[in-house]
């Protein structure tokens, strides 16, 4: 009752509460599992469980949403991620939120409130938000606007679990209040398997190699996952698709088995781009300086864990290629200082406020210039008063003749 009071509320202007919902963060690089890992566990449970009439809760019938996935909106609008959030329970439940015209007319603050309700009154266990990236939200100006959201739903006491890469969740570090609350139920960072972690010697390669589909043994073992982890570089959806591609392969050459030139010709055929083979080479060879075209890679990050890079008091410095090059740990705050930032990418919220202010600059100065025009100029000049004097005649012409 006293969220449904709420209703017609902005979502700045909600009380706050002593108690709230717990929240998962899962971040990673692309490729790595998270949405498999959280997608294989929500199937383990049912999404709709129906309730029959029950006079004491006061309704004659009743869906209840265990889970509900949503991904963020493209843009990083909370207006669009609103709208995901409605289609999605529609979806799920077979309501009609989306199209409802007294919701979908309402402004994104006074919306935001009401799907808050509309989750409490469908009982949501728990509410994923998955593809959460730098382009749409952290670089975005509507990011802190989402993360007020978040924080909103959980005082409504819908859990959440927050997944995407960890540059987009990192606009989720800059106020305390958001990494306490966030991470509240754990913080979860899924990265590239390395070749000898137990997961991919004893779990994820004998699991790819087990799809195994030709009439014949494979003519090569890989009983560590060595082969497989040259061609996939600890990336899981790598290592499914050279896997699925090298067999293809073989199929279509009406090949008995599996072999290692199948791999080989598969990894440098059309199911791999150039990117792709820079990506994997990038953590097969511990190699930094092929990662620093991906901005979404944490290139600075997986230097330090391969040693080539030592950790320095200014964190805020950006390190060089020829740093990353370098096989000995660096310790000078000097070494670490990167040349000029000319050339440094600019996030797009930067880039807004850049193209904003050159924009501005460019009225000011038309301004400036016409001011001195006019200036120049006779009374009677068009461009002065002349126009305005010629028009106020005209209209007195007219007149008298009317």
């Amino acid at each position: 009752m006293a969220l449904a009071a709420c209703s017609g509320k902005k979502l700045s202007e909600l009380p706050s509460s002593s108690a709230y919902a717990q929240c998962i963060r899962v971040s990673g690089e692309t490729g790595t599992g998270k949405s498999y890992e959280i997608k294989n566990a929500l199937r383990l449970l049912p999404q709709c469980i129906v309730h029959s009439e029950n006079k004491a809760a006061g309704w004659s019938h009743q869906v209840q949403l265990v889970w509900l996935y949503v991904p963020m909106s493209h843009d990083g609008t909370l207006g669009g991620l609103l709208l995901n959030i409605l289609c999605a329970i529609d979806e799920a439940a077979g309501t009609s939120y989306s199209t409802q015209p007294s919701l979908i007319r309402l402004s994104n603050e006074k919306l935001a409130v009401h799907v808050g309700i509309i989750l409490r009154i469908h009982a949501v266990g728990v509410l994923v938000i998955d593809e959460i990236q730098q382009r749409n939200f952290s670089g975005m100006a509507h990011g802190g606007l989402a993360a007020l959201f978040f924080l909103r739903l959980l005082n409504f006491g819908i859990p959440m679990v927050l997944m995407g890469n960890p540059f987009g969740l990192g606009a989720l570090d800059r106020y305390s209040q958001d990494v306490r609350r966030t991470s509240s139920a754990g913080s979860f960072d899924f990265e590239p398997i390395s070749l000898d972690d137990f997961d991919w010697h004893k779990c994820i390669a004998p699991g790819v190699w087990r799809y195994y589909v030709l009439p014949e043994p494979m003519t090569f073992s890989d009983p560590g996952g060595e082969i497989l982890f040259q061609y996939s570089g600890g990336f899981r959806d790598y290592a499914c698709r050279i896997c699925h591609s090298a067999q293809r392969l073989a199929l279509d050459l009406n090949e008995r088995a599996l072999t290692v030139e199948h791999l080989q010709q598969a990894y440098e055929g059309v199911d791999f781009s150039q990117k792709d083979r820079d990506l994997i080479e990038g953590f097969v060879h511990r190699d930094p300086i092929r990662l620093l075209d991906f901005e979404d890679v944490r290139c600075e990050h997986y230097a330090h864990k391969w040693g080539l890079l030592s950790q320095t008091k200014d964190n805020s410095k950006e390190p060089t290629a020829e740093q990353y090059g370098s096989k000995s740990p660096l310790t000078t705050e000097s070494e670490m200082a990167p040349p000029e930032s000319a050339g440094r990418k600019k996030n797009p919220h930067a880039r807004e406020m850049t193209a904003a202010k050159q924009a501005a600059a460019k009225r000011a100065s038309a301004e400036k210039k016409r001011a001195e025009g006019k200036a120049l100029c006779d009374g009677d000049d068009l461009r002065n008063e002349g126009l305005k004097n010629f028009l106020i005649k005209g209209f007195d012409a007219f007149r008298n003749v009317a």
